[in-house]
């Protein structure tokens, strides 16, 4: 049987590839994700989303017609390797996950990732860009 050789993917050497980036992910069962995401910016991590997802309670009976939900939502915090252990702790105490049914969190090292940086727009710039 001959295998199939899987063509190299040659990257372009102009972008640089970080590899010190984790991310940090998670639900929370009982919402409050947008009060974290505002406390992780003022901690000046700005690499944060969240969004909602529609969930059941397990175990609970439910009846013919609209099955009862709760507010569930899944976050995401990019950080780099130096943070990653602090950020972890400080969202497992202000999530209180260290109470029963609150959520779950996890962590994994991203294998690439790079800088996106935006250019500063000079005044000559932006009236360019108006016209």
């Amino acid at each position: 049987m001959d295998m199939k050789q899987f063509p190299i993917r040659s990257f372009d050497e102009r972008v640089q590839f970080m590899d010190y980036t984790w991310i940090i992910s998670g639900t929370i069962y009982d919402g409050g994700s947008e009060k974290l995401l505002e406390a992780l910016r003022l901690r000046e991590i700005n690499e944060c989303y969240f969004y909602n997802v529609a969930s059941t309670p397990i175990g609970k009976k439910t009846v013919a017609g609209v099955a009862e939900s709760f507010d569930v939502e899944t976050f995401h915090v990019l950080v780099s390797a130096d943070q990653a252990d602090n950020i972890f702790e400080f969202i497992y105490e202000f999530c209180e996950m260290h109470e029963p049914n609150k959520g779950i969190m996890y962590m994994n090292k991203l294998s690439k990732s790079t800088v996106n940086l935006l250019p500063d727009l000079e005044e000559n710039s932006q009236t360019e860009l108006a016209s």
